[in-house]
């Protein structure tokens, strides 16, 4: 079992053109953790149908939509949305993202709605 994970080891990723990400590959079958950044990013309005996640915003500064609820984000919060519940944000920020159980592809429905459009 491997205890400590470094972003050098990660494995890089980028979503939507906007996000790029580094997957910790410390997946267990409770959770996963994920480090992304969003220069002027978005993530379109989504559901994810299996994992509940978990955002801790590092720095930075964006919006969020949950569950028809749009509220602004700031370093040192934390943004929950349960497995089932439409999510959307955009902006420039750093974040860590815990997923449980962890992702796995095909679990999430994508929409090409951004949150303004909502």
């Amino acid at each position: 079992m491997k205890y400590l994970h470094k972003l050098s080891e990660a494995t890089k990723f980028g979503l939507f053109g906007t996000l790029s990400g580094h997957s910790y590959n410390a997946s267990l079958t409770s959770g996963e953790v994920s480090y992304l950044e969003a220069d002027d990013g978005e993530h379109k309005l989504s559901t994810c149908h299996t994992s509940d996640l978990f955002y801790f915003v590092i720095e930075g500064q964006g919006k969020f939509m949950v569950g028809g609820e749009r509220f602004p984000v700031n370093a040192t919060d934390v943004i929950v949305v349960p497995k089932n519940t439409e999510y959307g944000y955009k902006g420039s920020f750093r974040y860590v993202l815990f997923m449980t159980p962890p992702f796995t592809e095909g679990c999430e429905t994508r929409t090409n709605r951004s949150i303004d459009e909502a």
